[in-house]
């Protein structure tokens, strides 16, 4: 007896008419022709459609590609990769953001470039830290470092500076011939000179940042002390504790590699200061929402606060009875005793306590520190502090 052939959309025709010719159960039908109901449903549904021809094999790839994208906007992925060879899909992604493009997922840009060789296969990366530790305000915490570089010549030089915790703001980087103390001392009086004094500064244990190691106390230390900033220290042989400095330094470092190298510390320091605003303001960092330092370090503190879940830490302080509590106007300045004392335009708009301990005038921002001042009732208009003989005033 000859095989009859039979196409798979007769097979699929007889199946659906099986039920009315049999008197057989759905179910039973599909038990005995090893279907799922499910199928046998579905082939129903495109047959009431379509009639036969909706019972043809269907192609098995999706309609539209997994990742793909449109085709100009792949172009200006490649684009922007092909610029800036160090970019990767998540840089390219705020880039595309803050152009104003609407971007596509990180994964889906990486699929762009892997697709036109842009990017080859990448190691497994290390499990990121289950916890973070970040400083709820700017200017609350700053870190202190140093790094070594080399010059055109091959000598040796090295790159002091100074980053804020919360909002990794890059508040001064100064190149010297060594990481001595009064290198360490210019380059915070340089960060304080213009963004006022922290509440606590984080070092490791160098002999330039602290004598606790050798039962002694530094000049640096001590100069710290009568501005009323609080020195804090690193465990001993844990670089974690300052991690945001040492993975600040590989990004710096990076940077300079594509620059000519220096000749001497003057036109390090040039490079240093070109950097310092391509860092602060130019570059979106992974590390705070892809947002660039200087954004976030502006931001008003109730919002920074509100980016770590609500106010409470603001109205969870308790201050002295005898504080003052005065709004700060826009141009960063409150008035207290009769003096008007300048805080920062950050701060405009902001509640702020005075608190007086003898001689001296804190005014706090939520728990943070803004400034430390004495008053000095001959000017009525308190500045910012300034040097003075290689000092910060106090006084401004």
């Amino acid at each position: 007896m000859a095989l009859r052939v039979v196409s798979l959309r007769q097979l699929k025709l007889e199946v659906l008419l099986e039920p009315g010719r049999t008197g057989d159960s759905v179910a039973e039908v599909c038990r005995r022709r090893g279907i799922s109901r499910e199928t046998f449903y579905l082939y129903r549904r495109r047959y009431e459609a379509e009639g036969v021809a909706g019972l043809e094999p269907r192609p098995r790839a999706p309609l539209r590609p997994r990742g793909r994208i449109d085709p100009e906007l792949e172009a200006l992925i490649c684009r922007l990769r092909n610029e800036h060879p160090k970019w990767g899909a998540r840089r390219i992604r705020a880039e595309l953001e803050r152009g104003g493009t609407e971007a596509p997922a990180i994964s889906t840009i990486h699929q762009a470039l892997r697709r036109n060789d842009l990017v080859g296969a990448q190691p497994p990366r290390r499990p990121r830290a289950d916890r973070r530790f970040e400083r709820p305000f700017a200017n609350d915490l700053w870190q202190i470092d140093a790094t070594r570089v080399l010059l055109a010549s091959g000598d040796p030089a090295w790159i002091l500076d100074c980053l804020d915790d919360h909002a990794r703001y890059l508040l001064a980087a100064h190149g010297c011939p060594g990481p001595t103390g009064e290198a360490a001392w210019g380059c915070f009086l340089h960060a304080s000179a213009r963004y006022g004094l922290p509440r606590q500064l984080l070092s490791d244990n160098a002999s330039s940042f602290t004598g606790r190691l050798y039962g002694t106390t530094v000049l640096f230390e001590r100069r710290l002390s009568a501005l009323g900033v609080e020195l804090i220290n690193s465990r001993p042989s844990h670089p974690q504790t300052l991690g945001k400095l040492e993975r600040f330094h590989r990004t710096l470092k990076e940077w300079l590699k594509d620059e000519p190298a220096p000749a001497d510390l003057g036109e390090l320091q040039a490079l240093l200061d070109r950097f310092r605003s391509h860092y602060n303001e130019e570059r979106p960092h992974q590390g705070i929402g892809d947002r660039t330092p200087g954004e976030r370090y502006r931001l008003p503190p109730h919002e920074q606060l509100a980016e770590l879940g609500g106010l409470s830490e603001l109205q969870e302080r308790v201050y002295p009875p005898h504080a003052i509590v005065r709004t700060v106007k826009s141009t960063g300045v409150f008035s207290f005793r009769s003096l008007a004392i300048n805080i920062g335009a950050r701060f405009a708009g902001a509640k702020v306590h005075v608190v007086e301990e003898g001689e001296l005038v804190r005014v706090y921002c939520g728990d943070e520190l803004v400034r430390t001042l004495a008053l000095d009732s001959e000017r009525r208009y308190q500045r910012l502090g300034r040097r003075r003989g290689g000092e910060v005033e106090i006084r401004a």
